[in-house]
């Protein structure tokens, strides 16, 4: 009975740490939500390609890492990658390796 101050005293604070964190994730989707842009937000509502028109299927099969962790698609007839809202994605150049042959 004796390590219960002790106790409350490590526990107190990591169930705060995990309590601020989750609400600061539920924070993020409402805003992106609301918002209708951004990583975070959760879309409802169908998505066509924004080039050509054609819709984004509804069993969704990412092809990269990004569509896999942020939502998106790449469409079938034209090609072009877009986001979960239908937005057109900007390539990014992948990062080069630095070669440091010295050891």
């Amino acid at each position: 009975m004796k390590d219960d101050p002790l106790l409350l005293l490590i526990v107190g604070p990591v169930v705060g740490l995990m309590f601020l964190v989750l609400l600061i994730g539920f924070v993020l989707v409402v805003r992106d939500t609301i918002r209708r842009r951004g990583r975070w937000g959760v879309n409802t509502k169908p998505v066509a390609c924004p080039e050509c028109g054609g819709p984004a299927p509804v069993i969704r099969a990412p092809a990269n890492w990004r569509q896999a962790l942020w939502g998106g698609h790449t469409c079938e007839d034209c090609g072009t990658e877009y986001d979960k809202w239908g937005e057109p994605v900007e390539e990014v150049p992948p990062r080069r390796r630095r070669r440091d042959d010295s050891w």
